[in-house]
């Protein structure tokens, strides 16, 4: 039987009387074009007809991510437990990725991942010695690479971060979104040359510009680590700042429930 998974500080002026007056419209205005730009950026695809992937027999199968868009890109992912050897398990792959175009083997670090094309589909098929000899444990990733209207690479660098302020001259290094029945969940990653108090401060201003409430704020280990939640109806923004190797990292974490 075929089993397959489906699966700086500023010098501030009083504001004119006339420039009071505009001071709530523009607002509104900012936060609108913030909230565009995030529908935009979190948009869930729709409507993807995944592929169906096999998994060795009596393989246990979960869901690592089962709908997530990572650097703009559309993908699932699926874990399996094995009773095979890893050598079993990357014969079976093998063999099914034989006729696919673009199939590769090669080694990571002690994994052997396999891989290929399913139409718009690029499938990676992960495997390593599980702690239970001879078991292999697995994780299959599917992702939506080769569809006619995918962001060239400049689009995709473009993309990634939109909608969250970050200091000029911030290098997003990751964008991640999940979704679920009950949330949604946007993860990102983003560098810069900047102190972590500069940071900081950027996105006190920016985000309560953006409607949100500062909840906590937290600056420990002599000023090398910052920490910030946010907070507003339905939604909350973790943020971690930290220095590294000369450069400074935000992680943030932005859940809104009711996906």
């Amino acid at each position: 039987m075929d089993r397959t998974w489906r699966p700086g500080e500023r010098i501030r002026r009083r504001p004119t009387a006339d420039e009071a007056g505009r001071g709530p419209a523009l607002l509104a205005w900012a936060c609108a074009a913030w909230l565009v730009s995030c529908h935009a950026a979190w948009a869930q695809p729709q409507n993807i007809a995944w592929p169906d992937v096999p998994w060795p027999k009596g393989a246990k199968v979960y869901w690592v991510a089962p709908d997530i868009v990572h650097n703009t890109i559309p993908m699932r992912i699926a874990a399996f437990d094995a009773r095979e050897s890893p050598e079993a398990t990357r014969r079976f792959y093998e063999a099914w990725f034989s006729d696919k175009p673009n199939a590769s083997v090669t080694s990571v670090q002690g994994s052997e991942v396999l891989g290929g094309r399913i139409g718009d589909f690029h499938v990676s098929v992960e495997l390593r010695k599980a702690p239970s000899d001879p078991g292999t444990a697995g994780r299959i990733t599917t992702a939506l690479v080769y569809n006619a209207d995918a962001p060239t690479g400049p689009e995709r660098v473009e993309r990634m971060g939109r909608g969250f302020p970050r200091p000029p001259g911030s290098d997003v290094l990751s964008d991640t979104v999940s979704y679920d029945a009950e949330r949604r969940n946007r993860t990102l990653t983003i560098r810069n040359g900047m102190s972590v108090e500069t940071n900081a401060l950027y996105l006190r201003e920016q985000l309560i510009l953006q409607g949100w409430t500062l909840i906590q704020d937290k600056t420990v280990r002599g000023g090398l680590h910052s920490s910030l939640i946010f907070r507003k109806t339905g939604e909350e923004l973790v943020v971690n700042i930290g220095m590294r190797d000369g450069e400074c990292y935000l992680v943030t974490s932005q859940t809104t429930q009711g996906g």
